[in-house]
């Protein structure tokens, strides 16, 4: 999936489930943002009505490592369709590259423990891009990994209603200047 610099993506309200762009473990995403023409991933609410959960967010799903039985999973929240399953051996699966990219009002709770995030990264691989994002007003945590060794450079978490950054499942990338600005 390719997105041109200054494309909005609009994600639908949800209604049951959450609308989300899941970019599986055979595809890839190539949004390159420039500093004057971000990509902005929002809420297809009209200004004024838009808030936190409006929709899924962005969720990257890879082949790398993650210490769980079996050496695959699934990300919270979603469902064991297999083409939402991630995990594997190949600590540098590329699961595309992200430069200039805000995701605003996403993320999903589904029960306690059980959600997706402004952006979600599970098991992406070393060859993975990640850098000058902003996640604002999200649901759950701002930036989360689910294993695997993407890094991140240049990051901003605005106004998020969990962490800021979180990962799990054996996460060993990097972060590198994440900026995290909390509500009162």
């Amino acid at each position: 999936l390719t997105i041109q610099p200054g494309t909005f993506v609009l994600g639908g309200p949800r209604v049951d489930d959450p609308t989300a762009l899941i970019i599986t473990t055979s595809a890839k995403i190539n949004a390159q943002g420039t500093r004057s023409r971000p990509i902005i991933m929002t809420s297809a609410q009209p200004f004024g009505s838009r808030s936190r959960e409006d929709w899924g967010g962005l969720v990257m799903l890879g082949k790398a490592r993650l210490n769980v039985a079996g050496g695959t999973a699934f990300i919270e929240g979603l469902d064991n369709r297999p083409y939402l399953q991630y995990g594997g051996t190949d600590d540098t699966h590329d699961c595309g590259s992200l430069a200039y990219v805000r995701v605003e009002y996403g993320g999903s709770v589904f029960t306690v423990n059980n959600e997706i995030n402004s952006f979600t990264w599970g098991a992406c691989g070393s060859k993975t891009v990640a850098h000058h994002l902003q996640a604002h007003y999200g649901k759950d945590d701002t930036f989360e990994w689910f294993g695997g060794t993407a890094d991140l450079k240049y990051a901003v978490g605005s106004y998020g209603a969990d962490d800021y950054a979180d990962w799990q499942l054996g996460w060993r990338g990097r972060v590198q200047y994440l900026v995290g600005v909390q509500h009162p």
